[in-house]
């Protein structure tokens, strides 16, 4: 049996769907998504458990992030430079200040503008990344683009949890995640995923019928005919 035979024998109705949708708009991302089911069904070699749960958690990350520009829903350009890259930027910027302290005692800290300023940027910056976070999964998940909306809601969480468990933890005495948790996870990105899939097929589908209607070459109606003759 071939390989590709197996896979779908693995996957469930919806998973297949899924993966159908996800290889028609973004085989890479098609493809993370089918790596994280395999080796959710395949057990750990003994010492690999953690690096399991990594790639598993790694993937499904990659698809939740990448899958909404891949359907065409994000909601507003992406921020630059980002919160990541200006933070990469600080330490340059604290050298021109080598006598400044933050964590001077009072209330109140004074501090040069050019820092000020800086700073200022850096919380914006912040803050609209993660309007705009939101905003995108409302987008495709919502009529009305409500990021407070329960299914927003749900699929931030999974997405929270994918990206803490795709990176080693400096606290190793935690406990990982096992696999009831993960596939519990993975079952909530299916199930609102599915939905999103399901309107967007069936609306593609009715576009695409309507407009084989218009513009295929019909055959005149009786009446059609009729006016015609008594013209």
């Amino acid at each position: 049996m071939s390989r590709g035979r197996d896979m779908m024998l693995l996957m469930d109705e919806r998973q297949q769907r899924i993966y159908a949708a996800l290889a028609d708009r973004r085989p890479d991302l098609a493809s993370m998504y089918r790596a994280a089911l395999v080796l959710l069904s395949i057990p750990a070699n003994v010492g690999d458990e953690r690096t399991r749960i990594s790639h598993i958690c790694h993937s499904m990350r990659e698809v939740m992030n990448r899958v909404l520009g891949a359907m065409g829903t994000t909601a507003s350009p992406r921020i630059k430079p980002s919160s990541g890259d200006q933070v990469q930027a600080l330490p340059d910027l604290l050298a021109r200040f080598p006598g400044l302290s933050l964590d001077s005692d009072g209330e109140s800290i004074p501090v040069p503008r050019a820092i000020a300023g800086v700073f200022d940027k850096l919380i914006k910056t912040a803050v609209q990344e993660k309007r705009r976070s939101r905003d995108d999964v409302a987008s495709l998940l919502t009529d009305d683009g409500n990021h407070d909306h329960l299914v927003v809601k749900r699929w931030v969480e999974t997405r929270d949890f994918f990206v803490r468990w795709a990176h080693l933890q400096d606290d190793v005495a935690e406990s990982a995640p096992n696999d009831d948790l993960l596939r519990t996870h993975v079952s909530v990105f299916d199930e609102l995923f599915d939905t999103v899939i399901t309107d967007f097929f069936t609306l593609r589908h009715t576009i695409d019928d309507l407009l084989t209607e218009i513009n295929s070459p019909g055959e005149a109606s009786d009446e059609q005919v009729l006016g015609a003759d008594q013209s």
